[in-house]
Order: C-alpha cells, then sequence, then structure tokens
C-alpha cells in the first residue's frame, strides 16, 4: 500500500479500519510504514462499529467531508462499507432533499 501511495504522490489521507484483529493489525502495521517511509502522513484513522451505530458512523462521515484530505484508505469488511455508504447517502438526502 505505501508503494501505492507513493507512485500516485498522496502524502495526505485518511484510513479506516474495522474494529477487530484484521483492522487493528493493520492500522498499526500501516503507522509503522508510514514512519519508515516518512513520505506521508494520516489525517485521520477511524476504527468503524460492528454495531450499527448511526451517531457514530455520522461523524465519522462528517470527518470525512470536512478532512482535507482527498485520498480515504479503507481496510474493513463488506457490512461496514455498506453502512457507512447508507449513512453517506442519508447525510446527502438530509441536505439534498430532491435526491
Amino acid at each position: 500500500m505505501i508503494q501505492i501511495l507513493k507512485y500516485f504522490g498522496w502524502t495526505w489521507f485518511g484510513l479506516l479500519v474495522s474494529d477487530d484483529d484484521y483492522g487493528l493489525h493493520v492500522a498499526q502495521s500501516f503507522q509503522s510504514n508510514l514512519a519508515e517511509s516518512g513520505n506521508s502522513c494520516l489525517a485521520y484513522l477511524e476504527v468503524l462499529p460492528w454495531d450499527n451505530n448511526p451517531g457514530e458512523l455520522r461523524r465519522i462521515v462528517n470527518l470525512i467531508k470536512t478532512s482535507t484530505a482527498r485520498v480515504v484508505i479503507v481496510f474493513a469488511h463488506e457490512i461496514h462499507m455498506i453502512q457507512l455508504m447508507e449513512e453517506v447517502r442519508k447525510c446527502s438526502m438530509s441536505l439534498n432533499p430532491q435526491l
């Protein structure tokens, strides 16, 4: 993944991981590799909840929307992405009711 970041010149990005051994290990390993490379920085690191927690998902969506980072890397299970995308859709619909 670090090589992909370097290839595209991405130096400022967000990281979303699942709340399990897989996601937490990826986050730790990713941060370690970033520190070694010294070329990129994390704008944020968020752990996606297993339960469908609308408040937490809304907070994460808001963070993504307001962050200056334009790249988001996700290491999570499909269910996390479905929940996150549903929350993005809800937020978009509340801002643009005609959608």
